[in-house]
């Protein structure tokens, strides 16, 4: 094999790897722990994602730009590195405030980001979610496309935290969820770790960014691992999988699965 015949293969080979290999953030709930947050992002940065998605709740109230000023420098190390995808959560009472500060979302706070041949699908559990809601229409062209899906909600589905299903999405989206090729749902809103399984999907609560870390409060019979710790999650695309690993600020690993079907 000549010089040049061998650069090509070469160069073919770094491509397709880049494209194999992507690390992947999840986090949420930063709110006002200044402190945790820059660890919490320090340790994400540290990865060197390839893009990051926030389980909403970026700030304390969400109606002031000096708040988006504050999580904006903090985030920096991270959004030197790869782009945030925030969903938007309670805490980000201003629609307008929110859109302005990420203006890639447009008009929406829902919307479908598509990276490295998986559709990461954001939703504003904080509109109506609700059959028959125009979001739930959305979300149910959403969810005809084959790609595989991850869902992105500030809400969760399945919860032992404080606050639980206190929206009843349990009611109606897992119905919806496994018709279709979605994987695995994020969440924040609970401070807390944990990862439930119900039929066939993956649901994680990462609600630990910065936020008062609060001890578990309801009954959640699909939870498999339950942490009150601040943490990230950082997942590996290769090989048509998606390997997940938590970890607190500490660098302690406490939880890791893989998902196939990628």
């Amino acid at each position: 094999m000549n010089s040049k015949l061998k650069l090509a293969v070469l160069s073919a080979l770094l491509l397709f790897g880049s494209f194999l290999f992507a690390d992947i953030a999840f986090y949420g709930d930063t709110q006002s722990d200044e402190v945790s947050h820059r660890k919490v992002i320090a340790a994400i940065a540290a990865h060197k994602p390839e893009i990051a998605f926030h389980c909403g709740d970026l700030n304390s109230r969400g109606t002031a730009q000096s708040e988006y000023d504050t999580f904006f420098e903090i985030s920096k190390p991270l959004t030197s590195i790869c782009p945030i995808y925030p969903a938007r959560g309670n805490h980000e009472r201003s629609t307008e405030l929110f859109l302005a500060n990420f203006p890639f979302l447009g008009t929406s706070t829902y919307y479908i980001k598509e990276f490295n041949g998986i559709r990461f699908i954001v939703l504003d559990s904080t509109m109506d979610l609700s059959p028959n809601s125009a979001q739930y229409k959305w979300l149910e062209t959403a969810l005809q496309d084959t790609l595989p899906g991850i869902i992105i909600l500030h809400y969760p589905i399945f919860s032992s935290g404080y606050h639980g299903d206190e929206q009843g999405l349990r009611l109606y989206l897992p119905q919806l969820l496994k018709r279709s090729n979605v994987k695995a749902v994020f969440s924040g809103h609970d401070h807390d770790y944990e990862r439930s399984e119900y039929d066939g999907i993956t649901y994680v609560v990462s609600g630990g960014g910065g936020g008062t870390i609060r001890e578990t409060r309801n009954p959640n019979p699909y939870s498999k691992v339950f942490n009150l710790t601040h943490h990230y999650i950082i997942a590996k695309h290769a090989d048509g999988k998606l390997s997940f690993n938590a970890w607190d600020i500490d660098n302690k690993l406490i939880d890791s699965f893989v998902l196939t079907g990628f």
